[in-house]
């Protein structure tokens, strides 16, 4: 039997990942969409952190910054996005096109604002560590939204694969933070809570999205999701006239959330998806809860339980095995 060497394993192992027509503009493209994955993982993992400390302020003393409101800072992102892909839209794909999808649109961005902005709520009063794991939720309520939406239907041997994300996504953060106020409901519970209300909105999004992206360019799409949220946040500040304690010293973290954390995140991905599947790169996508968790440590000091990196590896696992059974 002839001895199997290194380059013989090499090629097996890209074989699996690649498609059978592995030429050089074949691998080129899954190795570019593979890279956009990872790089949307990475730049939504910043999002999900950077903004702590402008939403939380001092808190020292009264007259002290006390933050800034959710509400205003998703104003400012998605207003701010909006003109970026403004400039990125296709000339050939024009507004006046986009049609009858127009109301999915609008509610796009209505679910986008709602689900940002509890995010960022909950944020504010819990860990990032524990946001960045909480975060997975949008994967549960978008594959329970679609059975619902769609009629897609959840198969038995999908259901152990789904029960590892709920346990790493819900009950691991969750359980950390009540077993460290005694199981009683603390801040930390109650943001904890409100994460996993957005990822109800996050997973409407995701299917709404679904159901236009075929039609309309990404671009364009993310163009008029950006306006309609940064409107409608902008309409709320003035209509229950918020604060909006905001200082130009945030903005360069504010404009690196806004346009790479979500904006170019959500193109990425998009692109992703084009060149290598829905499956491989939502599997890809779930590094986002590993950066974060890794990025919180060094840039907040966060402290990280070996309970974190058990709820990453439940997700991640749950996750492969889900995308093994739709792939099967």
């Amino acid at each position: 039997m002839k001895k199997l060497e290194w380059r013989d394993i090499a090629q097996y192992r890209l074989r699996k990942i690649l498609p059978k027509n592995n030429s050089k503009s074949e691998i080129l493209k899954y190795s570019l969409g593979y890279s956009l994955a990872l790089l949307a993982a990475g730049l939504n993992a910043f999002a999900d952190v950077l903004p702590k400390p402008i939403l939380e302020g001092d808190g020292i003393t009264y007259a002290s910054y006390a933050g800034l409101n959710p509400i205003a800072m998703t104003a400012i992102i998605f207003l701010i996005n909006g003109v970026v892909f403004t400039g990125l839209a296709k000339k050939n794909n024009p507004i006046r096109d986009v049609g009858r999808n127009l109301k999915f649109l609008v509610l796009i961005g209505i679910a986008e604002i709602t689900a940002t902005t509890m995010f960022y709520f909950g944020l504010r009063e819990t860990s990032a560590v524990n946001s960045v794991i909480l975060s997975n939720t949008d994967f549960i309520f978008t594959a329970i939204l679609a059975m619902i939406l769609f009629s897609e239907v959840l198969r038995k041997k999908e259901f152990f694969p789904l029960s590892l994300v709920i346990m790493g996504a819900v009950m691991i953060p969750i359980g950390l933070d009540l077993s460290a106020n005694n199981f009683q409901l603390s801040e930390f519970v109650i943001g904890d809570l409100i994460i996993i209300v957005a990822g109800i909105f996050y997973g409407i999004e995701m299917n709404l999205f679904k159901h236009v992206s075929s039609k309309i360019d990404p671009r364009r799409i993310l163009q008029i999701v950006s306006f309609v949220a940064g409107g409608a946040a902008l309409a709320v500040v003035v209509l229950f006239q918020l604060p909006m304690d905001f200082r130009l010293s945030d903005m360069p973290v504010i404009l690196t959330s806004g346009i790479f954390g979500i904006g170019l995140s959500i193109l990425f991905l998009v692109v992703a998806v084009k060149y290598i599947g829905a499956t491989r790169t939502m599997l890809v996508f779930t590094g986002q809860t590993l950066f974060g968790m890794l990025f919180a440590h060094l840039y907040l000091g966060e402290e990280i339980h070996m309970l974190h990196f058990v709820g990453f590896a439940a997700v991640f696992a749950g996750v492969a095995l889900l995308c093994k059974k739709m792939s099967d």
